[in-house]
């Protein structure tokens, strides 16, 4: 993790900074995570990130993400600051998406869009090169939901629990990373769609 916080511009630096607070704080009234106090927060902004440390998934590269479940904004809202890329940011529960409206206005995070719906009602022009999801379906039921939005090209991103092995169906290629308490799925559009 300290590879990408050492590579990070200082502006880089604050805009996380600045989230975190801001969740800690929306965390105290709303109940948005579990984490509740800032070394959890900064942890999760850390796993949210660990990704980018991995040379053979090549994420620098990716020209846009879509985050499905947004939630409290892990791993969309580290990411989409550290990549500098169009971000869409999808939850359809009212009280979360405005969250991260406000996250959006008070950061001036230019290239983030949210949307307030569920993924099978999204409509895009084009299909994001990322796709990323932390803890919302399991992977057959999202790859579904998702198959829309996933081109050839498009890597997917899952961070799971343990029991992550019990979701994946049967047959599916993928790669797996463990950091800590959290495994990282990786599916590859073109495994999906051959």
């Amino acid at each position: 993790m300290k590879q990408i916080l050492q590579t990070l511009q200082p502006s880089q630096i604050t805009l996380l900074e600045s989230y975190a607070n801001l969740l800690l704080h929306w965390n105290t009234i709303h109940n948005l995570s579990g984490a509740k106090d800032l070394p959890s927060i900064q942890k999760n902004i850390q796993d949210s990130l660990y990704p980018l440390n991995l040379e053979s998934l090549n994420l620098w590269v990716k020209t846009s993400l879509l985050d499905v479940g947004s939630g409290n904004g892990f791993p969309s809202i580290p990411l989409g600051i550290v990549l500098n890329i169009p971000t869409i940011l999808c939850e359809p529960n009212t009280k979360k998406s405005a969250f991260l409206q406000n996250i959006k206005a008070n950061l001036n995070l230019k290239n983030f869009t949210i949307q307030r719906k569920k993924i099978e009602l999204l409509e895009l022009d084009y299909k994001p090169k990322l796709i990323t999801s932390r803890a919302t379906f399991n992977v057959k039921e999202f790859l579904e939901k998702c198959s829309a939005h996933i081109a050839q090209d498009t890597t997917i991103l899952l961070y799971k629990g343990s029991n992550f092995k019990n979701e994946i169906p049967q047959g599916l290629r993928y790669k797996h990373f463990q950091h800590g308490l959290l495994h990282y799925l990786i599916i590859s559009g073109e495994d999906l769609k051959c």
